[in-house]
């Protein structure tokens, strides 16, 4: 039996131990060799089904509040809803509105004409997020959302996958009516003339309310069943037999080579409010203008009425009003299809013709000229700068300017 000494054990040991740790690092090297290419496996399996599946069952709605006002505020809801088992780590919804349309959210990107909107969510499998995105009307307008684009990223968040969502939202902003002091003379002197033109008696055939009695009603005008169910004399209110109408005739041509676009606005504005304080003297209005609707493309025009639906009709005209378009000349309106009807109807006193314009070139002036003849009486208000000057006549055409601010 051979002596094995203590230091040749030692250095045995050693070998061992060493040979030991290099078995291990191969292990470990093995490992990670085969470790990288299953994790590549993995995210390509990730990946691909992503790309695949990432737009299923996925939705976003964006729905306007109510319309409103120039100047007035809303909102803008969005819903999106993710109704499967993949998650969406990071998804953006982009969309467009009319530049008069301020969304606040803080990534708007203006380009031209449009507002980009980018609104950023990360959603978990069968999650819905709602989100309310105070909007503000700037400017009148007929603002549309008719699609949104989705973008969505997977978790590295390196590739964009793209999908369409159909929309159908829509919101108007109205004209504001003018405050007073934008006028020359007083609002309600200027048209106290035409409301007073209204006959005094009352037609029994149009109902129109009822409201309390008082010492000056006859008792034939009590309504006894409406009395009976309240706690005091009643009668009924009945429209004047007047057929008197209110036409407003508009016109958006440019007032002159160089001019504040505003003014146009203004004639807008000016229509809102001429509409608005007609109707509530329940006086019919009828509405004919040479500029162009924005959906349709036609020129804007309504028939007589002065209901609460009437005005709400002519305010939507108002709003879809493009001052983008090509317009023809009012001249030509008033000679084709305003001056003929009034030929017609010149035995009638019950007719006001007002014209709302900017603009007073020669033609226009000779053609107003021609319908006040025929009526007897053409009112004609027109928004002008503190440079510009009054070029209509005095005499047939009764002129008012409107200041413009």
């Amino acid at each position: 039996m051979k002596y094995r000494s203590p230091q040749k054990s030692s250095d045995d040991d050693q070998r061992i131990t060493t040979l030991d740790k290099i078995r291990m690092l191969r292990r470990d090297e093995v490992q990670i060799i085969l470790i990288i290419p299953i994790a590549f496996f993995i995210f390509y399996i990730y990946r691909s089904y992503f790309k695949r599946k990432w737009s299923e069952n996925l939705s976003a709605t964006l729905t306007f509040g109510s319309d409103i006002v120039e100047g007035g505020d809303t909102v803008l809801k969005e819903v999106i809803s993710n109704r499967k088992r993949l998650g969406i780590p990071f998804l953006e919804v982009r969309f467009q509105v009319g530049k008069g349309l301020e969304v606040e959210n803080g990534q708007n990107v203006t380009v031209s004409d449009r507002t980009n909107i980018t609104d950023i969510f990360s959603l978990r499998h069968y999650e819905k997020i709602t989100r309310t995105l105070p909007v503000h009307g700037a400017r009148r307008g007929y603002y549309e959302v008719l699609s949104t684009s989705l973008v969505g990223y997977d978790m590295i968040g390196a590739v964009e996958h793209y999908a369409l969502r159909d929309q159908n939202t829509s919101l108007y902003v109205y004209p504001m009516v003018l405050p007073n002091d934008r006028f020359d003379v007083s609002f309600s002197k200027m048209l106290g003339d035409v409301v007073t033109r209204r006959f005094l008696q009352e037609d029994v055939f149009t109902f129109r309310g009822i409201r309390d009695y008082t010492t000056q009603d006859t008792v034939s005008s009590i309504n006894w069943k409406a009395s009976a169910a309240s706690a005091g004399l009643k009668v009924n209110l009945h429209d004047p037999t007047s057929s008197q109408e209110i036409v407003l005739l508009l016109n958006v041509e440019d007032p002159s080579v160089l001019y504040d676009s505003e003014l146009l606005e203004d004639s807008i504005r000016l229509v809102m409010s001429l509409t608005t304080f007609f109707i509530s003297k329940h006086i019919p209005v009828r509405l004919i203008s040479n500029a162009r609707d924005i959906i349709s493309g036609d020129e804007i025009e309504e028939n007589s009425g002065n209901s609460d639906d009437h005005r709400r009709r002519i305010a939507m005209d108002l709003a879809r009003i493009d001052l983008t378009r090509d317009v023809r000349p009012m001249s030509e309106i008033l000679l084709d299809r305003v001056i003929p009807k009034a030929r017609l109807g010149s035995s009638q006193s019950d007719v006001t013709y007002m014209l709302i314009s900017s603009c007073q070139r020669d033609d226009i002036i000779r053609a107003a000229g021609e319908l006040a003849d025929i009526n007897g009486s053409l009112i004609w208000l027109s928004p002008l700068t503190p440079s510009m000057e009054v070029r209509v006549p005095e005499g047939r055409i009764q002129f008012h300017k409107v200041k413009h601010e």
